[in-house]
């Protein structure tokens, strides 16, 4: 009983899987029915012409050439009409059930050609040639599903065995002849089984590797994202900053224009966390993040220095006008306060402001402690203000050898 439930269970499983790559299998039988058409042709066409030269040529014929040239010649129309019904769905809807009904049609009509030429052969001949390449070549050329090959191949066991007797008159012939007819199909059922079997397992390792290799791409670029932004604000991190604003620095020398830098930090912010709890300081730092971004130009940077710090990079920007872009921060932040549960969360910004103009040999590092020095005025003179800084006297101006690098 446990064999029998295993069984069960096996074939619920591989009935599940066959359903689910239907679809592709039947836009692949599509292609290979097209393409087995296509090379068919030749080989019906050259047989029937053999088989009907005595037609053709006026020297007359034996009935079992008749019947023999007539089944190739209706192979030909066979597979011309496959061909062009199958190019058809190909260029309409591959995937439905007039499809799937093609191929399946395809098969049975190429079983009882098989059919037909083996029964007509055994006027001249005991043997079974036809009968084998059709078996085979239908079992190897077309993915069928497992109820599909056990009648297409059973049917045509039972019809080969019934007809033969038609045509084969001797009791030994006839008895091998009926062996054949029983074991060649059979055979043919379990390569296409085995075959079927294999395609569905190739195609849903396939899915499955394509979407691993999706989903490594997608952490890839995760991941390359995390190493250049911050992972709670999505703003530029430390690292991401400095590159962006050693760069910026040098362009300005080049090409002579003032660069400004803000240094913001959230007032009080450890009193939010310690009242509120860290998840509330999270959404703060998120929240002012965004009123940040939404601030500014787009060619300015925003990124996060670290806890409640923020920094913004303005390039081509004079320090008038990085005074007025922080008193807009300054009140842009004050007037949008946190909504939280507990209703309204206010919040407001202490800023540093410096600019770097192009005359100066201005590093970031020196620009930051600049900023760092307004922005501990700004805190000391009561929170919520702007306060600018300037560089140091040592930041001169810069040599020509250090423009050209």
């Amino acid at each position: 009983m446990r064999f029998l439930s295993d069984m069960a269970r096996r074939l619920r499983a591989s009935a599940a899987d066959d359903l689910q790559v239907r679809d592709q299998v039947t836009v692949d039988n599509l292609r290979r029915l097209r393409l087995g058409a296509l090379l068919a042709l030749p080989v019906f066409l050259g047989a029937s012409g053999w088989m009907l030269q005595g037609w053709l040529t006026g020297a007359g014929m034996a009935p079992w050439q008749w019947a023999v040239g007539l089944t190739h010649l209706s192979g030909l129309g066979l597979a011309t009409a496959m061909g062009a019904l199958s190019h058809g769905m190909l260029r309409r809807a591959p995937t439905g059930r007039a499809a799937r009904a093609l191929v399946v049609l395809a098969a049975l009509l190429t079983l009882l050609l098989g059919v037909a030429l083996t029964v007509f052969f055994q006027w001249v001949t005991p043997k079974a040639t036809p009968l084998v390449v059709t078996a085979i070549g239908v079992a190897l050329v077309f993915y069928l599903r497992p109820a599909v090959s056990v009648a297409l191949f059973s049917g045509m066991a039972v019809l080969c065995f019934a007809v033969l007797p038609l045509t084969q008159h001797d009791p030994a012939m006839l008895a091998s002849g009926r062996v054949s007819a029983l074991v060649i199909p059979l055979t043919a059922l379990v390569f296409s089984v085995m075959a079927g079997r294999k395609n569905t397992v190739n195609i849903l390792l396939s899915r499955s590797l394509a979407q691993a290799n999706a989903a490594l791409a997608a952490k890839q670029v995760e991941l390359e994202r995390l190493a250049s932004h911050d992972g709670l604000t999505g703003l530029c991190n430390r690292s991401e900053f400095m590159r962006r604003a050693d760069h910026e620095l040098l362009r300005a020398i080049r090409h002579r224009y003032s660069t400004s830098f803000l240094l913001l930090d959230l007032d009080h912010f450890k009193r939010v966390n310690d009242h509120y709890g860290h998840p509330t300081g999270d959404a703060v730092l998120c929240h002012v993040a965004r009123l940040l971004s939404s601030g500014v130009r787009v060619s300015d940077v925003v990124a996060r220095l670290g806890g409640e710090e923020f920094i913004v990079l303005l390039p081509h920007t004079s320090e008038e006008a990085a005074l007025r872009c922080a008193e807009k921060l300054r009140s842009r932040v004050q007037a949008h306060p946190l909504e939280t549960d507990a209703g309204p969360l206010p919040l407001t910004v202490s800023i540093g402001v410096v600019e770097a103009p192009p005359r100066a040999r201005a590093d970031v590092a020196a620009a930051y402690a600049a900023i760092d020095r307004a922005l501990y005025r700004a805190k000391s003179a009561g929170r919520n203000r702007v306060e600018v800084g300037a560089l140091d006297a040592d930041c001169s101006a810069t040599e020509p050898a250090r423009l050209a690098a």
